[in-house]
């Protein structure tokens, strides 16, 4: 029986990040090429390691150092990663109205609802833009405050102990395959969410509601 929901944020609770990356980059007419390659690997790669862009998850590097060592590409990764820019990808982020209502749904049914994501520190205002109210959560777990992210099996442990929930006993879900299969490793029940709509159909039929 499932007790708990737990939500990834970027392309879960909003539109997928990789299109409005892409968007942004288009938007500073940069070179897309060098970018995707200095980038990708932060965002979209496997694992948890030592490499720059799994620090700054982590928490373990400010966004300033990160960018500071991208080498040719810094201005142009400043330019759509940073905050203070006026092309950060963050202010385009849009949240999906019908996944906001489901945390809503599922919370009133009485289940525990949970956040993973990984995240930079320097981001988290443009995250809160995008998310339900906190109050909607019964742990929210964001890697650079935590100090690891995700697959590694050490930040859905974090969750799962601030739900006080067994890992047979939730679900999460995520639009990385890479992420929800990190979750599966940790004893979760993962759902691929590649269609917003299937995606919610199928936890619904989960917890039989």
């Amino acid at each position: 029986m499932f007790k708990a929901v737990i939500f990834d944020v970027a392309g879960v609770l909003t539109e997928g990040l990789g299109a409005i990356l892409l968007e942004a980059a288009a938007g500073i007419e940069g070179d897309l090429d060098q970018l995707a390659e200095a980038l990708i690997p932060v965002f979209m790669g496997e694992g948890d390691s030592d490499v720059a862009g799994h620090r700054l998850e982590r928490g373990e590097i400010t966004l300033d150092f990160f960018l500071s060592s991208l080498g040719d590409v810094e201005k142009e990764a400043w330019a759509i990663l940073h905050p203070d820019s006026k092309k950060f990808f963050g202010d385009s982020l849009q949240p999906k109205p019908e996944m906001h209502d489901f945390v809503t749904e599922i919370k009133k049914g009485g289940f525990k609802t949970g956040l993973i994501s990984n995240n930079v520190k320097e981001w988290q205002p443009a995250w809160d833009k995008v998310i339900p109210t906190r109050d909607l959560f019964d742990a929210t777990i964001f890697s650079s405050e935590v100090g690891c992210r995700k697959p590694n099996s050490e930040i859905f442990n974090i969750a799962l102990h601030e739900l006080d929930v067994q890992p047979h006993e939730a679900i999460f879900l995520d639009d990385f395959p890479t992420m929800a299969q990190g979750a599966r490793d940790a004893g979760l029940h993962a759902i691929d969410v590649h269609d917003h709509g299937l995606a919610i159909q199928e936890t619904r039929a989960l917890l039989q509601i």
